[in-house]
This record gives C-alpha cells, structure tokens and sequence, in this order.
C-alpha cells in the first residue's frame, strides 16, 4: 500500500518511531510532498522552542532521521513541479481548503495512494476524492509488517 503523509502524520510517526523507522519505513510506500519537510520542521521548532516539550538535541535528531529517510528513499518526496497547480488552486477554492492541504489531495490521487492526516477537515473533505485514513490507522497498519 501507498501512504501520503501530511505533517500532522508524519511529526507523530517521527516522534513515535525515531530511527525505528529506518527499519519499518523499507517495508511500507511512504511519501510526502516537498512542503512538508519545511512544516515538520516548523513543527520541531515550535515544540523544542515555543512549547518546550521536547529538546532541541532531540528536535535535530528527529530531523536527522527525516533526512535519512528522504535520502535512502523510504519516503519519497513529491515536488510541486509534479504536481498540477490549476488543479490545486481549483480544488481549495472549491473546497475552501488552503492551497497546502489541496496539494495533499491532488498529490495522493496522482500516486493512487492514501492520505494520511490527522486533520480532521482535510480528512472530511479529501474522502470525496482519496481514500484517507487517520495516523492511528497507519500505525496499525504498521503494527502488521513483517
């Protein structure tokens, strides 16, 4: 199966995983798209920063371990230059969607794969155009790997 992560996904998989997923992520088709990896990063910023939940040492780990996996290929990155921008723009307008969680539905169709979010408004407006599942789904999904 194919999974396409949003950042509200792919942050906890990072945080719940770590490098475990240089052993997991071989076995599952993950990809993102290249925006993403500037909101994971935003998002370790604001809880190493802003919130203080976790420290910075392991914020830079965490992405690290991002970097890995990008660079090995066991999440592979859609750019937008792949994409299809009139379709974006014209699916957020019509869904009142931003332009950002747009570019996850179209990138999701073009892989005929499964977006994964844990945003509920994306989730309740992809379902007309993607299958989409919950990060709870995907670890389950995970939790069944060889």
């Amino acid at each position: 199966m194919k999974f396409l992560l949003d950042a509200s996904a792919l942050v906890p998989l990072l945080l719940d995983y770590g490098e475990k997923l240089l052993d997991i992520a071989d076995r599952a088709l993950l990809y993102t798209v290249d925006l993403t990896i500037y909101e994971i990063g935003n998002s370790l910023w604001k809880l190493a920063f802003l919130l203080k939940t976790i420290r910075l040492d392991d914020a830079i780990d965490i992405m690290d371990v991002l970097m890995e996996l990008i660079e090995k290929e066991f999440i592979k990155v859609i750019y937008f230059r792949e994409l299809d921008p009139p379709r974006i723009i014209k699916l957020s307008t019509i869904e009142g969607l931003t332009f950002y969680d747009s570019t996850y539905i179209v990138a999701t169709d073009k892989l005929n794969a499964i977006l994964t979010t844990d945003d509920k408004e994306l989730r309740e407006k992809a379902r007309k155009y993607v299958e989409v599942i919950a990060y709870k789904q995907l670890q389950e999904y995970i939790t069944t790997l060889p």
